[in-house]
């Protein structure tokens, strides 16, 4: 039985809005870290979106995966937590870290998570094993789980998986160290804001969002749903996300970013979002600011254009692809799209029909 309480008026959790700040600039922010940035999210986006790219790529990006979610969970933990707090547990407990493992997958609709096994002597031998049903996305749930237990612990891990059962895995954690091609990358970038008006309507109760009511915890299986259209959500770090792009592009190339534009576009196209999600651009661009998107300053919808400027954006490549599949499925053809970040940081976006 879970001791996370909701809220009595829109049924979020109370660490959901206690602990998240949705701002007047499009932004969400943790109220405890205020460089860490969050959305509120489909996660079929985010998981398809990365096959997606695999598939135009024609290469597992797992490993990036895992690596960059470590690096934001570490950095997010140790900022987080003091240093004396951090000893208090490092020493006496284990359980702590366990718990705030299940607990921060419940809330944020990653997953059921729950204790296998461990050993915890301080020694080379020392593992954690977690069960994980129904993960929103295998990769980030095992970078999650390395990157808490490296803020906490002080002791670099690796971490292996086991399907056990259909959607369902055993993860663990084993004291290891790791590749120094990927040890020093993957940094958290410094944010640049600026404000905004974009006012969204406040439950009376807990303070968060009124139109989160659409949303439903299932906190048993660790999943948010909305309530219409059975779309799974999850609340997820921007930073991850830079940190994969950056990865990516080292490795990779430019190539990547229109690979990501192009999966998104592919996903929305083919049913993903209803296509009439854009024609109420007030509602769009609340749509938008809930998620933690960003502020859309301009938006111009014509029959053969569509032009998008959005204050603060994130996750610039599969909001491009966003825009523009969404444009096409209200088109019902293709499009030729341009899209820039200007030197104050907005995202500019034109998409234009070919006919």
């Amino acid at each position: 039985m879970s001791n996370i309480k909701l809220c009595p008026e829109c049924g979020v959790p109370r660490d959901v809005t206690k602990h998240n700040v949705w701002l007047a600039n499009g932004i969400i922010l943790e109220d405890n870290d205020p460089d860490h940035r969050v959305v509120f999210i489909e996660s079929d986006s985010l998981r398809d979106t990365f096959k997606g790219v695999e598939e135009i790529l024609g290469a597992s990006i797992e490993h990036i995966i895992i690596e960059s979610q470590r690096r934001s969970t570490y950095e997010s933990v140790t900022r987080t937590l003091s240093a004396p707090l951090k000893l208090i547990v490092r020493y006496t407990a284990t359980g702590l870290i366990i718990r705030y493992l299940i607990k921060s997958a419940q809330v944020s609709g990653k997953g059921a998570v729950e204790i296998v096994s461990f050993r915890r002597r301080k020694g080379k031998g020392d593992y954690i094993t977690l069960r994980i049903r129904k993960p929103f996305s295998l990769p980030h749930f095992c970078g999650n789980f390395a990157g808490a237990m490296e803020a906490v612990d002080g002791r670099e891990v690796s971490v292996t998986y086991e399907e056990v059962s259909p959607d369902e895995y055993e993860v663990t954690t084993h004291i290891s160290t790791h590749p120094v091609r990927l040890r020093d990358r993957l940094l958290r970038k410094a944010p640049r804001y600026k404000p905004g008006g974009m006012e969204l309507s406040r439950c009376g109760t807990c303070g968060g969002p009124a139109i989160m009511n659409e949303y439903a915890w299932s906190l048993d299986r660790g999943v948010i749903e909305n309530k219409k259209s059975g779309r799974r959500m999850t609340i997820f770090s921007t930073a991850t996300q830079d940190a994969i792009m950056d990865e990516l592009i080292k490795e990779v190339g430019d190539p990547v970013t229109q690979a990501v534009v192009e999966a998104q576009r592919r996903l929305v196209t083919a049913g993903f979002f209803s296509s009439n999600e854009i024609a109420d651009t007030g509602d769009f661009r609340t749509q938008f600011a809930y998620r933690g998107l960003g502020n859309i300053v301009e938006i111009d919808l014509k029959q053969n254009r569509l032009h998008v400027r959005i204050e603060n954006p994130c996750l610039h490549a599969m909001v491009v692809g966003l825009i523009q599949g969404l444009y096409d499925a209200t088109s019902g053809g293709q499009s030729r799209l341009e899209w820039e970040t200007t030197a104050d940081g907005d995202l500019v976006v034109d998409v234009r029909s070919q006919n």
